[in-house]
């Protein structure tokens, strides 16, 4: 049985309890959509909206009528405005650091710095390419769609059909979710990857933001088969595809990812190679 946590803001850690546990607290307001929540198996503290399925909370409506979670605790600063503390504040005071903490102390700071100084460096090369890939894909998706699009849509002409750059496009989508699945599901107790990790990988490897050749875009759905499942949208190919639909139902076993792609309302002529009509 999965034993899991919360950490809740002005409580602290919170746990183990179980699935049905945390049903019940977020059903009387213990715990609420951006509560981190945490399992063994679990890379890293991820808010509860993120665990619907995992903990079963679809359909669980919390109780209106009780309090939610307590805001955190806000920091108490004293300062001296009176100029010299008190007799017993001095006496309680803990004495200065020696040399050797000092130095130590100095230490850890330049430690610290070395590694602010890292990171901005690494956001200096990154963060531009990523806001010019982010741009790119809102510029370029369709006015009328407010699902999440994940992939990077560059600016380019409609064009007529064209089979294979639709193939292309196709390879391209399978090999995004193929990677997020190896790096993402098992790592995160069997969690299905979302827009957040497509382009999270599509950042690190832009071949995968798709080209002027035509792109596509990912929208998570919930699985009817296999563990995971996506709607994927192509753009680039003219109007015989604006706003159809394909759907990939994903299973992984070990390293190996298998993707079943079904038709949704596509035209058999426009389907990608080993696409089931």
């Amino acid at each position: 049985m999965i034993e899991w946590y919360y950490h809740a803001p002005g409580a602290g850690r919170s746990g183990p309890f179980s699935a049905d546990a945390m049903r019940e607290h977020f059903r009387q307001r213990r715990i609420v959509l951006d509560t981190l929540v945490w399992h063994a198996g679990l890379r890293e503290w991820q808010p509860l909206e993120r665990q619907l399925e995992a903990l079963q909370l679809i359909g669980v409506v919390p109780d209106k009528t009780l309090p939610p979670p307590l805001p955190p605790r806000p920091q108490v600063t004293v300062a001296n405005t009176a100029g010299a503390a008190p007799a017993a504040y001095r006496a309680s005071r803990p004495a200065a650091p020696s040399g050797s903490r000092r130095t130590g102390c100095l230490i850890v700071v330049a430690i610290a710095v070395a590694g602010l100084v890292l990171i901005a460096i690494l956001a200096a090369i990154a963060l531009p390419s990523y806001r010019d890939y982010v741009e790119r894909a809102r510029q370029s998706q369709p006015a009328a769609s407010g699902s999440e699009q994940s992939m990077a849509t560059p600016d380019a002409p409609a064009r007529e059909f064209d089979a294979d750059h639709m193939a292309s496009a196709d390879a391209l989508t399978r090999e995004l979710v193929e990677t997020a699945m190896r790096e993402f599901y098992r790592a995160n107790g069997d969690t299905c990857p979302d827009t957040w990790e497509f382009e999270r990988i599509q950042v690190r490897d832009p071949r995968l933001q798709g080209n002027q050749d035509g792109w596509s875009g990912i929208t998570p759905a919930h699985p009817d088969s296999g563990q995971c499942a996506y709607d994927i949208q192509f753009y680039g190919f003219g109007p015989a595809l604006d706003q159809r639909t394909l759907r990939y139902e994903v299973r992984i076993e070990g390293e190996t990812v298998s993707i079943v792609c079904r038709n949704r309302d596509l035209r058999p002529e426009h389907l990608p190679p080993g696409c089931e009509g």
